[in-house]
């Protein structure tokens, strides 16, 4: 009896591990970090910097989980504000799928959607609090399509991501 609990204990413990090992681990670099501290072994990420102090860097997330072949057409975004990273950012825009919610949930956890409804039909966000972490899943109509979107924030950065968003709002009112 002792032998078969140690077995299946064993046999869990491989299962867990070997799930997690495969799991896309794209946060390459922490909340706070420098850019100069993200390293990439391939092609380096694409920068642009914006009007409101923000830099973001732009690079596939193929080039970060290149095992995690359902994640491909997926852009990772780390916005840099004070040279500090501030938000990373999964963008997949018009693709077939649901790949971006379905990591979500696997990673952050399950929500319901509407019964009937199929997956790609449904438009609507949902957040996680995690840690010092907040985590938002956002599936939005988009100019010809849609758009699949995971934006993490950190609360530790949560005040200068009010004022960078402040910036961003008060040049958009002035647009009208």
């Amino acid at each position: 009896m002792r032998n078969k609990i140690t077995i299946i204990i064993l046999s869990l413990m491989m299962v867990i591990f070997t799930s997690t090992s495969f799991a896309c681990n794209f946060q390459i670099s922490q909340f706070g970090d420098p850019k100069e501290n993200l390293k990439l072994a391939g092609p380096q990420p694409i920068s642009m910097p914006d009007q409101f102090g923000g830099e973001n860097l732009l690079f596939p997330i193929i080039d970060v989980c290149k095992n995690d072949k359902s994640l491909e057409g997926t852009m990772l975004i780390y916005l840099y504000l004070e040279n500090k990273l501030s938000r990373i950012q999964l963008y997949r825009a018009n693709m077939q799928d649901t790949n971006l919610m379905d990591f979500a949930m696997n990673k952050y956890g399950e929500f319901n959607l509407p019964e009937g409804l199929p997956k790609l039909m449904w438009r609507g966000s949902y957040q996680w609090k995690i840690g010092n972490d907040h985590i938002e899943y956002i599936f939005t109509n988009i100019h010809d399509g849609h758009a699949e979107i995971i934006d993490i924030t950190s609360k530790l950065y949560a005040n200068t991501m009010a004022e960078y968003n402040a910036k961003i709002g008060k040049w958009l009112d002035s647009q009208k």
